[in-house]
């Protein structure tokens, strides 16, 4: 899938075509059913108390919906958008600008594994990342490293491509996926091209990222958000 990255690994530093880029949200639109509403889902989960203050770190901030999204309706959170990509956090920073978040929001060109320790975070995104870590000890190790960084009871949205490839349901409803591309407007042949680089990308089935969240030091997996190929869970720090 396009989403956000449309490199296979984010383990590489190679900055993206910014023309492909620049059409990410729109596309995104069209591939992902109720996208826009999967980020205001997010934050309604995440939202507290009215006018609480929060800290809150996105992991991949990409295109900056999290950060835009977040930013905008909650004037006392102060987020914390990491990218390993010059050309994302370049798009992240016109965004915010564009918006006056300037004052609340720090941007990282790097990894989560680059971020102080000391500093705890009230809550964690890390949405359409995991299916470009193929190897499930990195996506602990990536775990990991976001645990370090929260505080006890923080709460985490991971929203992604999940099922298991070899079986019937997962066939079943990639074709319902591309069906749902194609009568939604997108062209036939783009609709394969993304169809495949999904199925070359990685999946998890849900108890395995269950098992992997618990390892990684999260509990009470709660699943908020399914459609076709795609699912969103929160969980907790322990």
């Amino acid at each position: 899938m396009i989403f956000k990255r449309v490199r296979k690994e984010i383990m590489n530093n190679i900055d993206f075509d910014p023309k492909k880029v620049a059409h990410y949200d729109d596309l995104a639109r069209k591939a992902v059913f109720g996208y826009d509403q999967l980020f205001i889902m997010a934050l309604s989960l995440l939202v507290g108390r009215q006018n609480e203050s929060a800290n809150v770190l996105i992991v991949g901030c990409g295109t900056g919906m999290e950060l835009t999204t977040f930013g905008n309706p909650m004037p006392n959170w102060r987020l914390t958008g990491v990218d390993p990509s010059e050309e994302m956090i370049k798009i992240s920073k016109a965004k915010i600008d564009d918006r006056g978040l300037n004052n609340r929001v720090v941007l990282h060109n790097g990894y989560v594994k680059g971020l102080p320790e000391e500093e705890k975070y009230d809550a964690a995104t890390l949405m359409f990342v995991l299916r470009f870590i193929p190897d499930d000890r990195k996506k602990l190790s990536l775990f990991k490293d976001i645990a370090k960084r929260l505080k006890t009871g923080a709460k985490l949205i991971i929203v992604d491509q999940y099922g298991d490839p070899g079986s019937e349901d997962f066939k079943f409803m990639t074709k319902g996926w591309i069906n749902f591309m194609k009568l939604g407007g997108v062209p036939s042949e783009l609709v394969m091209k993304i169809a495949i680089q999904a199925i070359e990308q990685s999946f998890f089935t849900e108890f395995e990222i269950q098992k992997i969240l618990s390892d990684a030091g999260f509990e009470r997996a709660n699943r908020f958000y399914n459609s076709f190929m795609h699912g969103g869970w929160i969980v907790q720090k322990k």
